[in-house]
């Protein structure tokens, strides 16, 4: 590479809060133990929902919160530290429009929620009956809603200064290089696992004539297709020339071509083992 690590990715960090709505009743918890004459400790817990979960008002909150995390881990590469992620330089602008709508998703179904959150907790009030208890719900919603997104440097060992002696400052950024090249390494893996393993799906389902199978066995690849250029942190050849195969797979192809022309399925299935078989040795799979 020409460019220095730092200069081609950062670190993108992603914390979700929300609201839980499972509590820890106590007072159950304590009775239960009581009549079987169990210490509380021995006993376990007690766990009850403070509202209705089933209620679309919060339901569409914990999806918000399951599409923002997806995108995250699917646009970013593995970093291994402090749950942070590698964001790639070439990807920063597509991840960060993804990551802005997703986000006014979550704060919409949070609003949303906030709004419906007093009929929810006067309907509980009814059906917990004696298992009510006001102090488990809190009185600001809406603040345990939140999304925190920070990007931070790619750590650099020539920028590793301190009052040491030289003989120790070279030893901790050797030490520096050694952790990073493992990582770079662990984080180049993940693209071609993500392929290797949609390859698998596609050859699995498509082998079996009568095999069912949906859109995105076709849609899906094609979108990772067109996201791994982007993450190929060290420009690695290899995995360019593997996702133009598996691009080329599905070139001018859809789904119910897929289904409906034996040959064509046939043709693709054919490949798509072909390319299973090229990178699981090229891997160390077992084919």
């Amino acid at each position: 590479m020409t460019q220095k690590l730092n200069e081609r990715a950062m670190l993108a960090s992603l914390t979700i809060s929300r609201w839980q709505a499972t509590k820890t009743d106590k007072k159950i918890t304590r009775e239960v133990a009581d009549r079987h004459a169990v210490n509380e400790r021995r006993a376990g817990k007690y766990r009850k929902f403070a509202i209705d979960v089933e209620a679309p008002s919060f339901k569409a909150t914990n999806s918000a919160a399951s599409a923002i995390r997806h995108e995250h881990y699917f646009q970013t590469l593995p970093w291994g530290q402090d749950g942070a992620r590698i964001l790639t330089a070439a990807n920063f602008e597509t991840y960060s429009a993804k990551m802005r709508s997703l986000r006014a998703d979550f704060e919409q179904a949070s609003d949303d929620f906030a709004s419906d959150y007093p009929r929810l907790c006067e309907n509980a009030k009814r059906e917990l009956n004696g298992m009510w208890d006001a102090s488990d719900y809190p009185r600001d919603i809406r603040r345990k809603f939140a999304i925190e997104l920070s990007i931070m440097p790619l750590p650099d060992a020539a920028d590793f200064r301190a009052a040491l002696s030289d003989d120790a400052v070279s030893t901790i950024r050797s030490s520096i290089e050694a952790e990073l090249a493992k990582t770079t390494a662990l984080a180049m893996r993940d693209p071609y696992e993500r392929l290797y393993q949609h390859i698998e799906r596609m050859t699995n389902a498509l082998k079996d004539p009568k095999g069912i199978f949906r859109d995105s066995l076709v849609s899906g690849l094609d979108e990772l297709c067109r996201l791994l250029p982007r993450l190929n942190l060290t420009s690695d050849p290899k995995l360019d020339e593997l996702t133009a195969k598996a691009q080329g797979l599905i070139q001018g192809i859809d789904a119910q071509q897929l289904r409906e022309v034996p040959a064509i399925r046939a043709s693709v299935a054919q490949r798509a083992s072909e390319i299973q078989d090229a990178m699981a040795a090229f891997m160390g799979a077992a084919s």
